[in-house]
């Protein structure tokens, strides 16, 4: 049989809440960081597809966005040809905004696997995270739920950031089963879990496209029943009227908190090396930028954003 193709789904449709007040500074606009440079060549969003070349092709790329901002992420990815946009209604969190592309992900390739890629994100080092995608693409058969969760080794115990225990903490590399999550845990926990060896959560994941739906199901039936009926129109003329229709009332959900923690069986790939960062506050973006090739004014900016908020 055909080996299973891997796609990515990039997610785009974050509101850039936690930085609105950064962005504004430095840029004078709320536009959300993923289309935004901080002083660099290129915008988050574009970077992010810039790391996928060579192990996904634009084709099977199917970017979610906010409708508000479409056109913006439309004109920053022009140069890959192929790359599908979905563009949400409205922000109904990010279970029905990982369920949405993956409704036009199956129309297309019912066998695919799936890569679930944060745009906003940063690597030191993209080289490592690409290895954890691929060794979590080989993993997703030997997992009841066809899904691996990819957990970036911890530089230091943050507290205002999501961790994954894997079973077996110490001593052992690979894919593991998970034992639990934690989300912004206390500093004395956080230090607890870095001592011991736990995993930042960095949403990163790869899934057989079929297994996810069906967790989709189980966690979030009525979104996922919602989108279900918006499937049969996807690509017709009809397909805007019904999406607006399905997200009329849709409830918001967290991909994280409501899908993943629930779900039984599912494993973590560690993610060593790879100098990820969320980049979710202007300590971590200054951090993140502060010895690369961004605008000084830039960091500077980012770092007395920082000392505002402390």
């Amino acid at each position: 049989m055909k080996e299973r193709q891997l796609w990515a789904i990039i997610l785009a449709g974050g509101e850039g809440s936690r930085l609105v007040e950064t962005t504004r500074r430095i840029y004078g606009t709320c536009l959300p960081k993923q289309f935004l440079t901080f002083g660099q060549a290129r915008t988050f969003l574009q970077t992010t597809v810039d790391r996928l070349q060579g192990l996904i092709e634009p084709k099977n790329t199917v970017c979610v966005v906010a409708a508000r901002h479409e056109e913006v992420a439309r004109e920053q990815l022009a140069e890959f040809p192929g790359v599908e946009f979905v563009a949400q209604p409205r922000n109904a969190g990010t279970g029905p905004g990982v369920l949405l592309p993956l409704v036009h992900v199956l129309a297309r390739d019912s066998r695919a696997d799936v890569a679930l890629v944060p745009s906003d994100h940063d690597f030191r080092a993209p080289e490592a995270m690409r290895r954890a995608l691929l060794q979590a693409k080989r993993s997703t058969d030997t997992t009841s739920t066809g899904m691996v969760l990819l957990g970036a080794r911890a530089e230091y115990p943050a507290s205002d950031l999501g961790w994954i225990i894997p079973k077996h903490l110490r001593g052992k590399d690979g894919v593991r089963r998970i034992d639990a999550f934690v989300e912004k845990p206390a500093p004395s926990l956080a230090e607890k879990l870095f001592e011991q060896g736990a995993l930042w959560n960095t949403m990163l994941s790869v899934a057989r496209a079929e297994s996810l739906w069906r967790l989709g199901v189980r966690h979030l039936p009525t979104q996922a029943a919602s989108l279900a009926r918006y499937a049969n129109f996807a690509r017709s003329s009809r397909a805007a009227d019904e999406l607006r229709q399905a997200y009329e009332g849709m409830l918001a959900a967290d991909f994280s908190r409501d899908l993943v923690t629930p779900a039984v069986g599912l494993r973590v790939a560690a993610m060593a090396d790879s100098g990820w960062s969320d980049c979710g506050t202007p300590e971590r973006l200054a951090a993140a930028f502060g010895d690369g090739p961004s605008s000084s004014k830039t960091v500077a900016a980012l770092r007395a954003t920082a000392e505002l908020r402390a």
